[in-house]
């Protein structure tokens, strides 16, 4: 199963939807504010910006040479200048909030922290359980719980794993939003939209319905020549 964080696209989600104000969170958003000054031509493989910074400021990467590049305009090289800024900006508040200075360093601490999160979260969706009387759990759900998703394109099922956001219980009846993780997320690459719906069950019991709020993990984004 893919869990690595390799895209632009898959960064920014994960920091949009990270509700928790941390250094390694300030860091992401410089390190995406440089790469999307970076002027290349719908580039989203962070390794290839990463070759890309290496390529025109050398390695490895520090404030000194970013310094050297910047202070030189061809008329040319605008954003690149733009892009080395925010990432001496990045370097600067990592060596004076964490003490870390070197630039894989940094780049690591990031996408080890995201990997984690991408572990947890394919889409954010809000969840309806049936109540009781309407045939649904006869118990509360906790955090962490794994019933089957069905989505009406599909008779494909997977494993999807609730984190409830701001609860740790749920009863039936009640309404929460939570990070789904998918079991099969290859088989939904490309097919799913903000908005769409979906179910959740136990074996064949229907114990509740979905709607994707936000997409977490770009490969599942729906795209209409696929």
């Amino acid at each position: 199963m893919d869990i690595e964080v390799k895209t632009y696209s898959t960064l920014y989600n994960l920091v949009e939807a990270d509700e928790n104000e941390h250094e390694l969170k300030k860091l992401a958003i410089l390190f995406l504010e440089a790469m999307n000054d970076w002027p290349a031509f719908n580039q989203d493989f962070i390794s290839e910006y990463l070759q890309e910074l290496k390529d025109y400021f050398g390695f490895p990467i520090t404030l000194e040479k970013i310094d050297s590049k910047n202070k030189v305009f061809d008329g040319k090289n605008g954003w690149k200048i733009e892009s080395g800024s925010s990432i001496a900006e990045m370097i600067e508040f990592s060596k004076l909030f964490l003490n870390e200075i070197e630039f894989e360093v940094i780049i690591q601490n990031i996408l080890n922290y995201y990997n984690n999160e991408f572990k947890k979260v394919d889409f954010i969706a809000e969840l309806k359980y049936l109540a009781t009387e309407q045939n649904g759990r006869k118990t509360f759900a906790k955090s962490g719980y794994r019933p089957q998703i069905k989505f009406n394109f599909s008779e494909q099922q997977t494993s999807g794993i609730q984190t409830f956001i701001d609860k740790e219980i749920v009863m039936p009846g009640e309404n929460v939003l939570a990070k789904i993780k998918i079991l099969s997320p290859n088989f939904f690459a490309n097919l799913l939209k903000e908005e769409m719906n979906f179910e959740f069950n136990e074996g064949s019991k229907l114990i509740g319905t979905g709607k994707i709020k936000y997409i977490i993990n770009d490969k599942l984004e729906y795209k209409a020549s696929c």
